[in-house]
């Protein structure tokens, strides 16, 4: 399981995160919802190790960790794209694990341009094939920074399946401004409001803490 505890952090004297508490396991996927500037982003960075928090108590397998990249065991999808623009869409598709290939073929979702660089794919493309390459990483805890954003309905259906086939014997944090997609596959949903941990279990609490509209 991964853990992490009175998690303390503040910019500029304006405290963003202080005193929340996360949790998951392999076989879970947990859906982590909250407005802009809630934390969301900070809070994934912190449990990663790309960002140092003031304060925090982070354990994976009951073991105190750091940074979570150190352990080899988590891996990250950010907001930011982060693929070599020179490489080329046939060298990411070899990464991929046979099983999201082979889905990639029946859902007629192979991209045309393999031939090509990541410079020559749009914003959406790029993004549905750093997903698919996160989501490839052996790694048994991942966590996903926005990652319906910019891709097509189709693309976002097709990620939707493989985060929950994943999801059966990983351990996958994900948050996402489009929370459709993101309730549709967590086991779990919290939201991060007010610096605490809320847990969501349904539509109607999303209304009660006034993250959707009545």
């Amino acid at each position: 399981m991964l853990e992490i505890d009175s998690v303390c952090l503040s910019f500029w004297g304006r405290h963003i995160l202080s005193g929340c508490y996360l949790n998951c396991k392999p076989g879970e996927v947990l859906g982590l919802l909250g407005r802009n500037g809630s934390g969301k982003s900070s809070l994934l960075k912190i449990i990663f190790g790309s960002l140092t928090a003031d304060f925090k108590h982070l354990r994976l397998e009951d073991k105190i960790i750091n940074k979570g990249y150190l352990t080899g065991q988590l891996a990250y999808l950010p907001q930011q794209h982060f693929m070599l623009p020179f490489l080329s869409v046939a060298e990411i598709y070899k990464t991929f694990t046979p099983f999201i290939n082979k889905r990639l073929i029946a859902d007629q979702l192979v991209l045309a341009n393999q031939e090509g660089t990541l410079q020559g794919l749009s914003n959406g493309q790029l993004r549905f094939l750093e997903c698919l390459w996160i989501l490839s990483q052996p790694a048994c805890y991942i966590l996903l920074d926005e990652p319906f954003s910019a891709i097509a309905p189709v693309q976002i259906e097709f990620l939707q399946q493989i985060i929950i086939e994943i999801g059966k014997t990983k351990a996958i944090i994900l948050t996402d401004h489009i929370y459709r997609p993101l309730l549709s596959v967590s086991s779990r949903v919290v939201l991060l409001f007010n610096n605490a941990v809320y847990n969501i279990n349904s539509e109607e609490d999303l209304i009660r803490y006034n993250y959707i509209p009545n």
